[in-house]
């Protein structure tokens, strides 16, 4: 079977609320990450470039880009972040991008917040966390799941941008 994108670990998953004055100052790593805006909106760096995603919008990060995240005083954000490993030659299609999540989306992001709770006794809301901790009697194939979720999401965002046309 040909496979187009392979997920080969995760590094974190997060599920944040945070207050409407959050700042997140910033870092730069070795991996893919991308930040989903559950509610409310919030104000992105990558790199050099500035900017505001509302509620269903996601930004992914390259490896190596530097980028940092604020609340933009007014509203308290609800933030997906998930970071992992794939060098597959596909992810090329979301650098630089900022893209719309439709509802198959929405249903495999709550799909793998639900694996990781399964999967994983580390806190999901900890900013500060670098690794996750597996947990001891985590339910069969958790993990798994996550990792097939996550490729799914992510072949389905680019089926539908090679499908829409330019406006």
């Amino acid at each position: 079977l040909k496979e187009e994108l392979i997920i080969k670990k995760i590094v974190t998953i997060h599920y944040f609320e945070y207050a409407k004055d959050y700042v997140f100052e910033g870092e730069t790593h070795d991996f893919w990450e991308f930040l989903v805006v559950d509610k409310g909106e919030v104000e992105v760096m990558a790199d050099l470039n500035g900017y505001r995603l509302k509620q269903g919008e996601i930004i992914f990060h390259k490896p190596g880009e530097f980028h940092n995240v604020w609340a933009n005083g007014k509203v308290a954000p609800n933030l997906i972040v998930i970071a992992f490993e794939c060098k597959s030659p596909s992810m090329r299609y979301f650098e630089n991008k900022i893209l719309t999540i439709s509802d198959i989306e929405k249903n495999l992001l709550a799909s793998i917040i639900r694996e990781a709770k399964e999967a994983f006794s580390s806190p999901m809301d900890d900013p500060s966390l670098k690794k996750l901790e597996k947990r001891q009697n985590s339910v069969f194939g958790c993990e798994q799941l996550i990792k097939t979720y996550l490729e799914q999401m992510l072949i389905y965002m680019i089926r539908k941008g090679k499908n829409s046309s330019p406006a």
